[in-house]
């Protein structure tokens, strides 16, 4: 009962969930991780990163950046696209500044890494340093604009990315310290009173804003009304981890073309995501159902020349999920 047979090269896993109304869903979610070749094919990696079941992160769980978030939500409307890995400077020689991009479907996206820099304390105000040459730098919301500034307590930081630097109730605490690396294209830090969106490829926790406002209200009226279930004014987009500007509504392809800049030693990492995916067919008793896979999530790790896919699919089963017997799943090359 409520087997899963996976007959695909990838990991995979299920669990039950409830909709808006309460009504169970059978879902299941496929990753396979594939290694991108130097001609820029792909074929599954000897190693398969497991079904993510709950987030993870880059360091500390909660106060660190997301790596990725649990592939077992109910349902995302579109693609994920992230990016996890280190900016390059071209040809190995260090570079005080260094543009990165990614490109996949309809996402289009710069970012500028700049090297080591602090704030310093002018004679007028509190400005920035010149960077210093760098020829390796992580991508991380730890080196964009964000953080806590501690004079003013924990409670006193940028909800928009609580890991970063540069952040302060009042410019002069900033005198001295680390100053972001990571910025949005054609939108430099100049100065202390700067407060810009934070920068990133990667994805974004559920508790940063502007995430966090897409869960909706948990207050006494959905304790009395609706708890367990999501609030009324829950947004399906909630479920999204990249930011709005990496995200692929209606879904991104399989085979379509991925283009990474400066994030490999030879500066361009261009390859096709693969064309394949898995089917799913439920048994119900002596029913069966063919249902289809999702891509809710690409993410590239450029550093090891990987890229992993998961797919997904969310069976509405209420009232027969007590007859479910098992999902088997398979794949099938995508034309």
């Amino acid at each position: 009962m409520w087997e899963l047979v996976n007959r695909t090269r990838f990991a995979a896993e299920r669990c039950f969930a409830r909709d808006a109304r309460g009504a169970e869903v059978w879902l299941v979610a496929v990753r396979g991780t594939f290694r991108i070749a130097g001609d820029g094919s792909t074929e599954p990696a000897e190693v398969q990163e497991p079904v993510a079941v709950a987030p993870s992160y880059l360091g500390e769980p909660g106060r660190s950046s997301l790596r990725c978030d649990t592939d077992l939500v109910l349902s995302k409307p579109g693609t994920d696209v992230l990016v996890v890995g280190h900016a390059h400077a071209p040809k190995g020689k260090p570079a005080a500044r260094v543009e990165i991009g990614l490109r996949a479907g309809p996402i289009a996206k710069m970012l500028v890494v700049v090297g080591p820099r602090h704030y310093r304390r002018g004679v007028i105000d509190v400005t920035i340093s010149d960077p210093e040459p760098f020829v390796r730098m992580p991508v991380t919301y730890e080196r964009a604009f964000g953080g806590v500034d501690p004079e003013a307590g924990p409670r006193a930081c940028d909800p928009r990315n609580p890991v970063g630097v540069g952040f302060a109730e009042r410019p002069e605490r900033l005198a001295g310290r680390p100053a972001p690396n990571v910025e949005a294209y054609g939108r430099p830090l100049t100065s202390a009173r700067d407060r810009a969106a934070p920068a990133g490829f990667g994805p974004i926790a559920r508790h940063w804003e502007p995430r966090v406002r897409l869960a909706g209200t948990f207050d006494a009226a959905w304790e009395e009304h609706r708890m367990p279930l999501l609030p009324d004014d829950f947004d399906e987009r909630f479920h999204f981890a990249a930011p709005e500007d990496q995200q692929v509504p209606g879904y991104l392809r399989e085979g379509s073309a991925v283009e990474i800049l400066n994030m490999t030693p030879d500066g361009l990492l261009r390859f096709h995501l693969p064309r394949t995916r898995p089917v799913f067919r439920t048994f119900f008793g002596r029913d069966t159902v063919e249902h289809r896979a999702r891509l809710h999530t690409v993410l590239v790790e450029p550093d090891e020349r990987l890229v992993e896919l998961v797919w997904h699919t969310a069976l509405p089963c209420h009232g027969k999920e007590h007859r479910l017997d098992r999902t088997l799943l398979w794949e099938k090359a995508y034309v």
